[in-house]
């Protein structure tokens, strides 16, 4: 296989060039993987992306995309990898990728939990994930048992026994005599800005307390959007997004959001969820899909458990990956994303 890894390529000035530097030592980690199992690699950089583990060697500095063309025509490459592929330079990446016939890899941040877990999609993150509208089934050999032993190390190492089951894995019923917990997003977010029925953070509460004028909500603004300029309302505890939200999601019966992580964190843990807005749980039976025309009703709110388990055993157990594994090739290979790339390109290990 022949990889270009591509890192801030034509970003606006806004944003925020560290995210980047990220981007690129992990990129460079799964470069280095790849080139120890054989494969052939490049890198396509925006020169204040540049690490310390970056290869120059390997490496053409550009802030923009214009010795792409060049560099796709020179490498010729299977598959380019960019991150998240929702920003204009993503998608000019993408156009210009696939029109030299090379496959697009698009890579975000994973689930559980997320700043040590990562995920790949051949078609694109978050709201545009090949996951979006597709259900699967546990493995009838030890696939629950596999479920379960990650659910509970994943509740175990963040310190969250005392406060959920680690013995099943079932979501239950909404609890409406306790609490809605409503997590916010960050209205800058491209989630909010693509994905999303509701821009503003206060027109979601908004609508949220006039839908359901005699329930209270316990609503948490997002750690990156503290001050979300909301309005007072008489049924909602503002609480403090500096504190881990584990303890205020206990107190609930049920969650309301919009196409965010801390959804699926919260129906792994156990918890109904209501999901406004398009995302990567989208249709899958993980949660119940709402929109503004037609919220459903509280008591009627039921969560399809074999669907909802079989998404959570494919996102934990299978589709992300962990960080410190970029940089272990044995690991990459038994990944879901060696075996999608074999896949896509008909390749097996006799062929090469």
């Amino acid at each position: 296989m022949r990889i270009l890894f591509t890192s801030g390529v034509g970003i606006l000035p806004e944003q925020r060039i560290n995210r980047w530097k990220m981007v690129t030592d992990l990129y460079t980690s799964l470069g280095k993987s790849f080139m120890a199992l054989g494969h052939q690699v490049y890198f396509y950089i925006h020169p204040e992306a540049m690490t310390e583990n970056a290869l120059p060697q390997l490496t053409w500095n550009c802030v923009d995309h214009e010795h792409f063309d060049y560099v796709l025509d020179r490498f010729a490459p299977d598959f380019v990898f960019t991150w998240n592929g929702s920003s204009i330079g993503d998608e000019t990446t993408a156009t210009l990728s696939q029109a030299h016939g090379a496959k697009m890899v698009f890579s975000e941040q994973g689930w559980f939990p997320q700043k040590d877990t990562m995920y790949f999609d051949l078609t694109g993150c978050n709201g545009k994930c090949s996951t979006k509208n597709t259900t699967w089934a546990i493995p009838e050999k030890n696939g629950a048992s596999q479920l379960l032993a990650a659910r509970k190390k994943y509740i175990t190492q963040a310190g969250l026994n005392k406060l959920f089951d680690v013995d099943t894995c079932d979501i239950a019923e909404p609890n409406l005599s306790k609490p809605i917990f409503v997590p916010l997003q960050d209205e800058h977010d491209l989630n909010i800005l693509l994905d999303s029925p509701f821009k503003c953070m206060d027109s979601f509460v908004s609508f949220l307390c006039k839908t359901y004028p005699r329930h209270r909500f316990i609503v948490r603004p997002h750690p990156k959007y503290q001050k979300p300029n909301l309005d007072n309302y008489d049924n909602v505890e503002l609480v403090n997004p500096r504190i881990p939200m584990f303890e205020q999601l206990s107190r609930c019966g049920i969650v309301i959001g919009l196409n965010s992580t801390t959804l699926l964190e919260s129906a792994l843990l156990g918890f109904p969820v209501i999901s406004y807005g398009v995302g990567l749980g989208t249709g899958t039976g993980v949660f119940h899909d709402a929109i503004p025309e037609a919220p459903p009703a509280l008591e009627e709110v039921q969560i399809n458990q074999e669907n909802a388990t079989g998404f959570l055993y494919h996102l934990i157990c299978q589709k992300q990956i962990k960080r410190e594994h970029m940089a272990k090739p044995l690991e990459i290979l038994k990944s879901q994303l060696f075996r999608d790339l074999k896949q896509q390109l008909n390749w097996n290990v006799l062929s090469r």
